[in-house]
């Protein structure tokens, strides 16, 4: 079979089915609530350490009695994420404005051990569905009245600092305890419309308020992304500070390996956006071919340079053999690493051992899937990569000579002149 007619047809990320549940099982299982409201009760929750974060909400943890509703993203506990589709089999109510709207998707971020911002996803199409404009907009305003009367003071329309890859219609509350901004994509463009894309809820600390609210200049410098580079006394080399975004039960391994990488270069742009840049479908994943595609636009947007370091149309002949060795392979991952570059990582799941092991009850084991190449141990012949799954992925191996076998095609998304 002609292999790159086998990689077109590839598709990443391919999640599995939904389990329908029984009437007998849908009694017997808990009813998940979670109101979100104290995320808006700016005078104390600033100060909110994640110990007392505890005990406003309840963490997955093994062997917990209580109904869980979140999960920490990081064994660090420093991004938290709620999710209407934690698990497979229930359903947890995320609600806010005294229960008043649905919220699909929060993400709480702490730095120094405080509460600083929180992401609230109110609408988005890969979990919500499709929805007409007009649903669309009684939503919209249905929040933004609500958050008026919350905060008590008027909006105004923020005009971004820097060019976004999807364009965004952006309203800002500002108070001295705290900034809220409501904002969506921009469907109706150059007399063009869409469809709404996602619709969320961006909060923070008054001195927080960085260059993921639209506050500062976006963009790192090489010099910045080099001190991420950490190295230990076993010869391990890799990039620390790559924040971690859950994909959740959606095919955004893609969108949600390229948040991460554009986050880590200071450039906001979620999974969503990602999603309808690279023409994501929610159900299966990204395409390679149009993937690659789509990122290519991102160095006209950003700044950045989008690189194919293996390219299956230019390394893959038609008998699936490599045009770049494994010595060449090590060297792109080392020289990569030791810049602070973490790169996109296109493999096919389940074919060689890696650590920790993935295991049946967790998710995705075989099939293709994207990842991020963030390290290696040239002692170990080791590379060191993370998956976009949450806490326990952040640091994960295989040997390099497996990793080389596994891969599908690698990318590079840096700052021009790196």
């Amino acid at each position: 079979m002609n292999f790159i007619r086998t990689w077109r047809a590839l598709i990443l990320c391919i999640t599995s089915a939904s389990v329908a549940l029984g009437q007998e099982n849908q009694r017997t299982l808990p009813i998940l609530k979670a109101d979100l409201d104290p995320l808006l009760d700016f005078a104390s929750i600033w100060s909110t350490s994640s110990e007392k974060f505890e005990t406003l909400f309840v963490p997955h943890i093994e062997k917990e009695n209580n109904n869980p509703q979140f999960d920490w993203l990081t064994a660090t506990k420093d991004r938290a994420r709620f999710s209407r589709h934690m698990f497979s089999n229930v359903q947890t109510a995320l609600t806010i404005f005294q229960g008043q709207m649905k919220i699909e998707e929060a993400i709480v971020e702490f730095i120094q051990g405080k509460c600083a911002r929180a992401t609230l996803s109110i609408y988005n199409r890969g979990d919500s569905g499709k929805i007409s404009m007009q649903e669309f907009d009684a939503i919209f305003r249905k929040a933004g009245q609500s958050l008026g009367a919350h905060l008590k003071v008027a909006p105004k329309k923020q005009f971004m600092t820097g060019n976004a890859a999807v364009k965004v219609v952006s309203w800002v509350w500002t108070t001295p305890s705290g900034i809220a901004i409501l904002e969506h994509n921009d469907y109706q463009v150059g007399g063009q419309i869409t469809q709404p894309e996602f619709l969320r809820l961006k909060l923070a600390a008054p001195d927080q308020a960085d260059w993921s609210m639209g506050k500062m200049a976006m963009g790192v410098q090489r010099m910045s992304l080099q001190k991420n580079v950490t190295k230990t006394a076993t010869g391990d080399v890799f990039i620390s500070g790559v924040p971690m975004v859950d994909q959740g039960a959606k095919g955004y391994c893609v969108a949600a390996s390229c948040q991460r990488l554009l986050e880590y270069m200071r450039i906001p742009c979620d999974q969503h956006e990602i999603a309808q840049l690279l023409n994501v479908d929610v159900e299966k994943g990204a395409n390679a071919m149009v993937m690659q595609k789509s990122l290519a636009k991102v160095d006209q947007k950003f700044g950045v340079s989008f690189k194919p370091l293996i390219n299956p149309e230019i390394y893959y002949d038609n008998k699936g053999k490599r045009r770049v060795s494994l010595k060449e392979f090590a060297t792109i991952i080392r020289d990569h690493a030791d810049k602070g570059v973490p790169l996109l990582w296109a493999l096919g799941l389940g074919k060689f051992p890696e650590e920790p092991p993935l295991t049946s009850g967790g998710g995705q084991i075989s099939g293709g899937h994207m990842r991020m190449m963030i390290g290696y141990n040239s002692a170990k012949n080791q590379i060191i990569f993370t998956d976009s799954w949450g806490a326990g992925h952040e640091v994960k191996r295989m040997a390099a000579a497996d990793a080389y076998e596994a891969t599908l095609g690698l990318y590079s998304m840096s700052p021009r002149g790196m």
